[in-house]
């Protein structure tokens, strides 16, 4: 079974990347050969596009940066009932990038390294947030997925 781990989705504020999740969820309920479990936001119940899913309520519901960072932090903190919701996956795939809950084997997909290439465009708080969060849960990883030749 993959596990499927979306829980810092927030819907209509993710950009391409949400289009990126749900395109991939519908692509794997039509063609996908594996057994899927979709490991969903309480701001989020209704994203899994057909597939096996359950909310984890024990992961704090989410919509702006701070609450957001909020959520991270504590699922971080105490990842171990977010874990046993992903119990019996063979790998788990993240394809928001970060790993929350952090479990191997593990797949990321990594959708811009924007940050490295123009720092300019971003406050000091993204990049701190990208370094720390995103650079660590890249270099845990067992896969990379790059959705873009860049």
């Amino acid at each position: 079974m993959v596990g499927i781990s979306l829980l810092t989705l927030v819907p209509g504020q993710l950009g391409g990347s949400e289009t990126y999740v749900r395109e991939l969820l519908r692509g794997l309920g039509r063609v996908g050969e594996l057994s899927y479990r979709v490991l969903l936001p309480p701001v989020a119940p209704g994203a899994a596009e057909g597939l096996p899913a359950e909310t984890a309520d024990e992961y704090r519901s989410a919509r702006t940066v701070p609450q957001r960072l909020l959520a991270m932090t504590a699922a971080t903190a105490r990842p171990g009932p977010l874990r046993r919701r992903l119990r019996g996956a063979n790998v788990v795939h993240y394809p928001l990038t970060l790993r929350i809950p952090p479990l191997s084997p593990s797949v990321v997909t990594l959708h811009d390294l924007q940050h490295l290439d123009l720092p300019n465009m971003f406050p000091r708080s993204e990049l701190l947030f990208r370094r720390l969060a995103w650079h660590r849960s890249v270099r845990a990883a067992d896969r990379v997925i790059v959705p873009s030749e860049f």
